[in-house]
């Protein structure tokens, strides 16, 4: 593949620059580091008026002719480490586990996929323009199973097309590793997380810890954070090279 006709785009739809003055500076020097194209993308694209995260799935609408787009949120926070992106057969969408597997109960999806980071190559760029067409996933599998799958806006919908036409490639997790969803959906969960405050302030003491923990290893071997519940981006920011 051609690397000039890569290209990483961030999209952030409003005011957000209390994100993408933190993420997009590093997500354009990774780009630049291996010669990819960048842009942060803050002009929507969104004729059915979909949700604001629906903009991902037509990004190629207003930026057309790239053989590959790598499609990042905006609270997705990139390592000045991180490698090339690795290769997706062409016509796959290249995704990453969501930190949360255990609430999809559709058949067809093998694996719950987080849709802050997607690669697509252009033989696969039809899978996001049908699961715009079909808009917001109502939570239920089209035969009316009642059988859901995990994770609002563009992420039930996206799986949904993807499994069902059989082109998911997993990607490496270091790319999209969700800290705050991995450390309190395998501890004390999530009501534990948003209702107190000293198990939060537990989690951001241990990144902050002179001593070897879990928490910062897997923080310090991931290509990509995805603040997701993450309040602080200056804060990971100055503890994630």
């Amino acid at each position: 593949m051609n690397i000039l006709s890569t290209i990483v785009v961030m999209i952030s739809i409003g005011e957000r620059a209390n994100l993408t003055n933190y993420t997009y500076p590093r997500l354009a020097e990774w780009a630049t580091k291996h010669n990819y194209n960048s842009i942060l993308l803050k002009k929507a694209y969104n004729p059915l008026k979909r949700a604001p995260h629906f903009n991902k799935l037509q990004v190629h609408r207003l930026l057309p002719n790239f053989d590959r787009y790598i499609i990042i949120d905006d609270d997705l926070l990139m390592s000045a480490n991180a490698p090339e992106m690795q290769e997706v057969p062409d016509g796959y969408l290249g995704l990453c586990k969501d930190a949360e597997q255990r609430h999809t109960e559709a058949e067809h999806v093998e694996w719950t996929a987080n849709t802050g980071f997607i690669v697509v190559t252009k033989n696969s760029l039809y899978l996001l323009d049908q699961a715009y067409e079909q808009g917001e996933y109502s939570y239920k599998c089209g035969d009316g199973s009642g059988k859901g799958i995990w994770g609002p806006h563009d992420q039930g919908i996206l799986n949904d097309v993807a499994f069902k036409n059989k082109k998911v490639y997993e990607l490496d997790q270091r790319w999209n590793y969700q800290p705050i969803l991995d450390y309190f959906i395998k501890d004390k969960g999530w009501d534990k997380w948003k209702s107190s405050r000293n198990y939060r302030l537990s989690y951001y003491a241990s990144l902050l810890s002179p001593f070897p923990n879990k928490n910062k290893n897997k923080i310090s071997s991931a290509y990509g954070l995805h603040l997701i519940r993450g309040n602080y981006p200056k804060f990971f920011q100055r503890i994630f090279k």
